[in-house]
């Protein structure tokens, strides 16, 4: 019974000592709560066209394509030339191959200046499509005021042109710089969101144009 009673107390003594050492170990581990991340999206009112006759063109938004230095969903800023960093806790809803498309997409259905317009993943037929590229997305720290710079490059196509050299109607670059009010990325995303609000009015407008030429 001596025995029996002096390896019981050992054991339970080890265990109590080991339950204890692995309740402190969760505490350090996971006790705390997990970083808070913030996420932010763009916001702004689509650009407005009025006394415009729309034209009977259906257009097709194709999936945009990003620069490999900011295809991710945390927000890339600059201090240094010829270098990038990135918030580990702000972050963009969705990527910026996501994000620009989707508010130029929602901008140009909302002008009424076209048919139709649809996404690439509906499968309708369309008479021109608009793809394009995210060049630059991020928030510049190099100046006493930060600003946000978005950088665009659009390609408008006629779908059912057989001839390569007819069937781009323009390939442009687009680009802008807005201050922020404030040091901190909430002010970035209102820099960006006035941005985009630029960009989107004048790729409207020249794809207006040059679809309206060719009636």
């Amino acid at each position: 019974m001596k025995i029996f009673g002096k390896t019981f107390y050992t054991l339970f003594f080890a265990s109590f000592i080991g339950g204890l050492v692995l309740s402190l170990a969760g505490c350090l581990s996971f006790g705390e709560p997990a970083s808070k991340v913030d996420y932010y999206t763009l916001e702004y009112v689509s650009p407005k066209f009025t006394e415009i006759k729309a034209v009977n063109s259906i257009i097709k938004m194709e999936r945009f394509r990003v620069s490999p230095v900011y295809n991710s969903e945390r927000i890339s800023y600059r201090k240094n030339n010829f270098q990038t960093d990135k918030y580990s806790n702000q972050r963009w809803e969705t990527i910026p191959a996501q994000l620009i498309p989707y508010f130029l997409f929602r901008d140009i259905r909302q002008s009424g200046l076209f048919k139709a317009v649809f996404n690439h993943d509906t499968g309708f037929a369309a008479t021109h499509s608009i793809s394009g590229t995210v060049d630059e997305f991020f928030e510049d720290d190099r100046g006493k005021i930060w600003e946000a710079v978005l950088s665009l490059d659009i390609i408008l196509m006629a779908e059912n042109e057989p001839d390569l050299n007819k069937r781009i109607l323009f390939q442009k670059r687009y680009s802008a710089r807005k201050e922020c009010a404030k040091n901190n990325p909430g002010a970035l995303a209102e820099a960006m969101s006035k941005a985009m609000s630029e960009l989107s009015a004048q790729i409207i407008t020249d794809i207006y144009k040059t679809l309206e030429g060719k009636l």
